[in-house]
């Protein structure tokens, strides 16, 4: 293939396409919160994108001792650890709805146990594990969520700990090739 052809490739625009399309509808939902909600996705998207293909081509060229390598993987896991928690996370949040006791009977066809929500009131505010029951037997968060959560943040770790890896190998003095 000539470079010609190279640059002509469509699938290289279809990532901006599709960004500047789903920043589009975002604007028209949700206004100016659109702005901001389309550009932090479109910045997590193109870090987990770039950055994971790049760092894969590092580590094919078995190129560890350079700090680009450790900053792309980094990129990639910070973006898609970060991205994959945050709709986990709203997943399991939103799971019952504005009405729970609906969302139970209507939505599922269970029946609501309101004396079993009040007393276990505090586990259903918590941060972690995302819970949200109709009954003793029925949660209504699906049960991938929490442990999505859990592998999300590790990713975003892993990205972290990548990332001082890129600075530890760029501040590290080069020894005589």
């Amino acid at each position: 293939m000539t470079d010609w052809n190279k640059s002509l490739r469509p699938e290289r625009f279809a990532f901006l396409a599709g960004l500047a399309v789903m920043g589009v509808a975002l604007l028209f939902l949700l206004g100016a919160t659109g702005i901001v909600v389309a550009a932090v996705v479109g910045v997590l998207c193109l870090g987990a994108v770039a950055g994971g293909r790049s760092g894969v081509r590092a580590v094919r060229a078995r190129r560890w001792g350079r700090p680009g390598t450790w900053l792309t993987l980094g990129a990639a896991c910070v973006s898609t650890g970060v991205g994959g928690f945050a709709v986990a996370y709203l997943t399991g949040i939103l799971s019952g709805g504005l009405d729970v006791e609906e969302a139970c009977v209507h939505g599922h066809g269970v029946s609501y146990d309101d004396a079993y929500r009040e007393a276990h009131a505090q586990e259903f505010n918590r941060w972690f594990p995302l819970s949200s029951k109709c009954n003793e037997n029925f949660d209504l968060v699906p049960a991938w969520v929490n442990p999505a959560l859990v592998f999300f943040a590790l990713l975003a770790a892993i990205g972290v700990l990548c990332l001082a890896a890129a600075v530890v190998t760029a501040l590290r003095p080069r020894r005589d090739r």
